[in-house]
């Protein structure tokens, strides 16, 4: 006898009282060791809608609801509750398998179902005005609706009446028919549905295809089993959605491109991928992994996923990539240790240095536009001579300048790189092109890396990329690139084919599905930004709708006011609310005033002073305040990757 978990299932573990929690651990023991036993009292309830459906004992107060198939040995442990509350549960619900998805569903049946005519099954009478109307009954089986639901599929008129049934309907039915209604056209969303089953026709291939094991997961492991029932086991690491596993377990002929909105688990792919390529090697076994971001603060919270993950840091390198930079020059003696790296933490910035150029040089250009020329024109292109400068292009730089112009700044530069000379100090990206041309020098053979994986890309420029490329020989699943273009906040310029790395076509993936984000944020959000073009980091624009969230709440609160006054003492005043007097009371802490610039926090800071509330000032270099039970102050480039109630 073998137990599969429904996801449900797991929810309500962790939501039981610790002694409860152990009992069920208990029971499970129990039943995996005879599922007969009279103690468990494993039974059939008439009243259920659903013949298969039993309920165990766990102890005097609690049972669980399980799902007994009617052949085979793998039982479905799908809930525990308090006795009245699990028997409510399951008294309407039914679980199928249906063959169109190759995966167990679990939905609330109708109060009356229609039988269909088995020798015509395009029977059901859609309302005109459904907008589902268009679609035969044998299309929306196809895209993973139960044939039991289609009346009242059909009933529905419009994206709130969707959203009305969500709670009825089984999680690809209700995605499918969200995709349908935000017009993607059908054979996209059968395709989808198709890439998450298994080319097989034996039930026991199809039972761990992608799209059943999105919601149940049969563990075969004790020790993993101990770590599910002792709640220490999350639940992201166990249950992917089709469109994840089939990345994480991909076998790409090349580099792959990952992109997706807030909370659609692009982290959550790219430390699954890590798993998977160290578990199965992709044919590179030999070489290490590199995984790297582009924040020290994401990486902290990784090197802890990935201990709790079985992830080995001797065959995946967690690193920064600023860190890795830095440090792998200076084991390769690309820089000694004495060098100074300009823009990198501790050291003075290119900026400060272009100011001491000027103070010697006259010259009609101001300190900030040299040191962007620098950057964003000379380093970038990796020239070396005024003639190279002259001959390059300067696409995206404003201001036009003359040749003899052109002349007078490559002399400055050249101060530039006399004082760099004298203090030992050098660009950040002067030295990631020194690094990138060291690696891109060796044959395949001697590249470092076998894999690299990339999170939050959108934070990269071209340059990283290149070395990225560098790392590690082109060919079979070589780079893993996981970003969002939409979440873009900095203004580097980012091109994936400039980079030498082809993503375009099918080597470009996105996901979908927001896990985090409440559906009424998603789409007022989605909604604020419909006019604005979004580059998909190769000069493509990258595509807004057909993003879903599976999480609900209040929708947001947009004002606008006449006075900055105004504007703090309703935020104020909404402060205290949430804490005090709202119907789920937060935490100081849980509370963030997200503003523009530093200098736009002041009178919200002075506000909480006056009205005795505590806060954390993120705003400067060094945060100041109550950091444990605050109210957060931040400019929205600080709040990236952080997450509060209010």
């Amino acid at each position: 006898m073998k137990l599969a978990f429904y996801e449900k299932f797991y929810d309500c573990l962790i939501n039981l009282p610790s002694p409860v929690q152990r009992s069920v651990k208990s029971f499970i023991n129990k039943f995996r060791n005879d599922s007969t036993s009279a103690s468990i009292h494993l039974e059939p309830i008439s009243t259920f809608r659903d013949p298969q459906l039993r309920t165990a004992r766990v102890n005097k107060k609690y049972r669980a609801i399980i799902y007994a198939p009617k052949t085979g040995t793998v039982y479905s442990l799908l809930w525990v509750d308090n006795h009245d509350e699990a028997m409510a549960w399951a008294k309407d619900k039914m679980i199928e398998w249906n063959e169109n998805t190759q995966s167990y569903q679990i939905f609330t049946a109708p109060e009356v179902i229609t039988p269909s005519d088995p020798k015509n099954p395009d029977t059901s009478q859609p309302s005109p005005s459904s907008p589902f109307a268009q679609f035969r009954d044998r299309e929306l089986m196809q895209a993973g609706i139960p044939e039991i639901l289609l009346p009242s599929v059909r009933e529905i008129q419009d994206a709130h009446g969707l959203e009305k049934m969500e709670q009825f309907l089984p999680k690809e039915a209700f995605e499918s028919l969200f995709y349908l209604l935000d017009g993607v056209p059908l054979e996209h969303v059968l395709r989808d549905l198709e890439e998450g089953k298994v080319q097989s026709d034996d039930f026991a291939d199809q039972s761990v295809s992608a799209n059943n094991q999105r919601s149940f997961f049969e563990v075969t492991d004790d020790a993993q089993l101990n770590d599910m029932l002792s709640g220490t086991l999350q639940k992201w690491k166990i249950y992917l959605h089709p469109s994840q596993r089939r990345l994480v377990e991909g076998n790409f002929k090349g580099s792959t491109k990952v992109t997706g909105g807030a909370g659609t688990g692009k982290t959550v792919a790219a430390m699954h991928r890590a798993k998977y390529v160290q578990d199965n090697a992709l044919g590179r076994g030999y070489k290490p992994i590199f995984f790297t971001t582009f924040t020290k603060s994401l990486i902290r919270n990784l090197e802890q996923e990935f201990k709790g993950m079985g992830i080995d840091p001797h065959t995946v390198h967690l690193k920064n990539i600023d860190a890795f930079l830095v440090e792998d020059s200076r084991r390769l003696g690309i820089i000694d240790e004495n060098t100074k790296v300009l823009n990198y933490p501790g050291s003075k910035s290119s900026l400060e240095m272009w100011y001491e150029v000027l103070d010697l040089n006259l010259s009609e250009f101001d300190a900030p536009f040299l040191n962007a020329e620098y950057q964003e024109v000379v380093l970038y292109h990796d020239l070396k001579s005024v003639d190279d400068y002259i001959r390059t292009s300067r696409a995206g730089r404003k201001k036009r300048i003359s040749r003899m112009k052109k002349m007078h700044i490559w002399n400055l530069i050249q101060n530039y790189q006399s004082l760099k000379r004298e203090e030992n100090a050098i660009d950040k990206y002067e030295l990631m092109n020194q690094l990138t041309r060291h690696y891109a020098s060796l044959p395949d053979s001697e590249k470092p890396y076998g894999h690299v994986i990339a999170d939050e890309v959108q934070d990269f420029s071209t340059l990283e990329l290149k070395l990225l490329r560098s790392l590690v020989p082109k060919g079979p699943n070589d780079l893993f690139l996981v970003g969002d273009p939409l979440q873009r906040i900095y203004k580097r310029y980012l091109n994936f084919t400039n980079a030498g790395i082809n993503i375009r076509g099918k080597r470009s993936k996105r996901l979908k599905i927001n896990y985090r984000t409440t559906e009424e944020i998603r789409r007022t959000a989605v909604n604020t930004i419909k006019n604005v073009d979004f580059d998909d980091f190769d000069g493509q624009q990258e595509e807004k709708s057909g993003y879903v969230s599976l999480v609900h709440g209040i929708k947001p609160d947009y004002t606008s006011f006449v006075s900055q006054d105004q504007e703090v003492a309703h935020v104020i005043d909404r402060i205290k609310h949430y804490v005090t007097d709202g119907l789920q009371p937060v935490h100081y802490a849980d509370i963030c005033i997200g503003v523009r610039t530093n200098k736009d926090s002041k009178p919200f800071i002075r506000a909480l002073h006056k009205a005795d509330i505590p806060y954390y000032d993120m705003t400067g270099k060094h945060p100041t305040g109550n950091k444990t039970s605050g109210v957060r102050v931040s400019t929205f480039h600080n709040m990236k990757g952080l997450e509060f109630k209010v």
